[in-house]
């Protein structure tokens, strides 16, 4: 069953009323993964808004213990008014040991087992639905969601298996979600950095073709005039812009320094010269004076001038 035929399905059980609210919790959730809450904070979203989807009367999330020895609740949502405690207490964990050994959710009914030859059974009069969240085979979290003993959203066989199904579904999202913080808390530095220079070193690779073809097409025009002083000064503004949205400029033919390439009127040349303006430790310069366009070395393009570099 899809995930759209799913949510027809239940929606199919709701008043008008009930399915605005609920497509507006499932989209908080979806949107919970993504978010830049810190891992806690993230647990308690997360359980906080399945219980509202599932109009539950209690929720848990539980953890192995980092040894494997056992589990432990993370997180808790209206648990401890269901008086699970003493003998109660101890026969529902060994009902939650049992989820832990499960890679799919299951409904358990009350005062039953979860499966026939299971010797564990739920101790309360409340429908509960275990979510185990599986990594490399192995559960490393259930959640459990108490229904109560007639539940709002739920009260068939036939329903309970598609919140079921449905549960499964959000397990997805709050896998992504743990291990999207797990990760961003145990990244190393050096590994970031290593990655940063990785990119760093494959734009460089870019920049270095991209200057070589520019290079290699201007060449071309290396010797033209193109006939009056407004055409000149066309081709060498184009050139200019292109050489500006990818970070270059022309290196000056006299002096070595990043240059932008202009044509100007100058005494009896009727077509203008090409110059290269540039700011030298003297000022502003320019250099060239040609008359036809020059073959172009190009460089990357020198960081701002500042108040203080002039």
């Amino acid at each position: 069953m899809t995930t759209a035929q799913l949510l027809n399905d239940l929606l199919d059980e709701l008043s008008e009323e009930q399915r605005a609210e609920f497509r507006g919790t499932y989209g908080r959730i979806q949107q919970l993964p993504g978010s830049e809450l810190p891992l806690q904070a993230f647990l308690d979203d997360f359980l906080r808004e399945t219980v509202n989807l599932f109009a539950a009367t209690a929720g848990v999330i539980w953890f192995r213990e980092a040894d494997g020895s056992g589990f432990q609740a993370n997180t808790r949502l209206g648990f401890d008014r269901h008086g699970i405690n003493g003998e109660l207490a101890d026969r529902h964990r060994e009902l939650v040991g049992f989820a832990f050994q499960q890679t799919k959710p299951l409904v358990v009914n009350p005062y039953s087992s979860p499966q026939a030859g299971a010797n564990v059974s739920n101790p309360t009069d409340s429908f509960i639905v275990f979510g185990p969240a599986v990594a490399g085979g192995q559960a490393i979290g259930v959640i459990e969601l108490l229904l109560g003993p007639t539940p709002v959203r739920g009260r068939t066989s036939g329903d309970r298996d598609r919140y079921r199904l449905w549960l499964d579904h959000l397990l997805g999202f709050f896998c992504q979600g743990i291990e999207r913080r797990l990760l961003r808390q145990a990244a190393p530095l050096d590994s970031a950095l290593l990655g940063l220079e990785e990119v760093r070193d494959t734009i460089g690779h870019y920049q270095t073709e991209i200057r070589h073809a520019i290079e290699q097409m201007l060449a071309r025009f290396a010797g033209w005039n193109f006939g009056s002083l407004k055409e000149n000064q066309a081709f060498a503004k184009q050139v200019h812009q292109l050489l500006d949205e990818n970070g270059l400029r022309a290196e000056c033919t006299e002096c070595g320094a990043p240059a932008i390439l202009r044509c100007q009127a100058a005494g009896n040349s009727k077509t203008g010269v090409f110059l290269f303006d540039h700011y030298l430790d003297t000022g502003r310069t320019f250099h060239g004076g040609r008359s036809q366009f020059p073959k172009l070395r190009l460089v990357i393009k020198p960081p701002r001038r500042t108040k203080s570099d002039t």
